[in-house]
């Protein structure tokens, strides 16, 4: 009775860590494959212990782990020239707002293009109007006009959530931001993507020995309580 509760506890532990690291992987995938888009930001997997069982009184054996939470590692990549008029990277903290109708969100990534709208050269990212310094959308009249982007700073990032496309939208109401009154723009240069490869496929690496040790003891305890239940018969 008590191997069989042993390998029952061993199957559901070793099952939990199977899903972690199956989360984990989705995470260092999505890293990967974004290993080239400017201005993205790269996640990091954060784990926690779930609950432990008392054994004899005394003795605690854990339950697995799961993951509780992905967090944006908000740093700063080198930035590079381009040379186009319309790319712009933001030298230090903040980032550019974009509208979508009636939702602003947030974006790292200066890659915008200068788009015929309604008869005006509206400057636009990924289908959505920049924001000037007012919140209004950039409207080009000229080749010769300087395009001054609004650049917005946050009390805590970690307040931001993402939502795809390099886009990023406040997840707390009583988030906190405000307009950078000189900000270092860098025109003709883009931000590139924070994922270094090398640190990723160890991470990879890394997971699928974890998840096979798991696929094992699952494996090991499925056999074992095949054995108990034949001897049973």
């Amino acid at each position: 009775k008590e191997i069989k509760k042993s390998m029952i506890r061993a199957y559901y532990t070793a099952t939990n860590g199977a899903v972690s690291t199956q989360n984990y992987l989705d995470v260092i995938s999505n890293n990967i494959a974004n290993i080239e888009t400017d201005g993205y930001k790269k996640s990091k997997a954060e784990f926690s212990d779930l609950l432990y069982t008392n054994i004899n009184g005394n003795i605690k054996v854990g339950s697995g782990t799961k993951l509780n939470k992905v967090d944006v590692l908000f740093e700063q990549s080198p930035l590079y020239n381009t040379g186009k008029e319309t790319d712009f990277a933001i030298q230090g903290d903040g980032f550019f707002a974009v509208q979508y109708e009636d939702k602003t969100y947030f974006t790292r990534c200066g890659s915008f293009e200068v788009v015929n709208t309604d008869n005006e050269n509206y400057l636009m990212y990924q289908g959505g109007y920049v924001l000037d310094e007012n919140s209004e959308p950039i409207i080009i009249e000229n080749k010769e006009d300087e395009i001054k982007a609004g650049v917005f700073k946050f009390e805590n990032n970690s307040d931001l959530q993402r939502i795809g496309n390099n886009l990023f939208e406040i997840a707390n109401q009583d988030t906190e931001y405000t307009l950078l009154e000189n900000p270092k723009i860098m025109k003709g240069y883009l931000e590139p993507s924070g994922v270094e490869i090398a640190e990723e496929l160890v991470k990879i690496i890394e997971v699928q020995r974890v998840f096979q040790l798991n696929s094992k003891v699952i494996q090991t305890a499925d056999e074992i309580e095949q054995t108990i239940n034949s001897l049973k018969s």
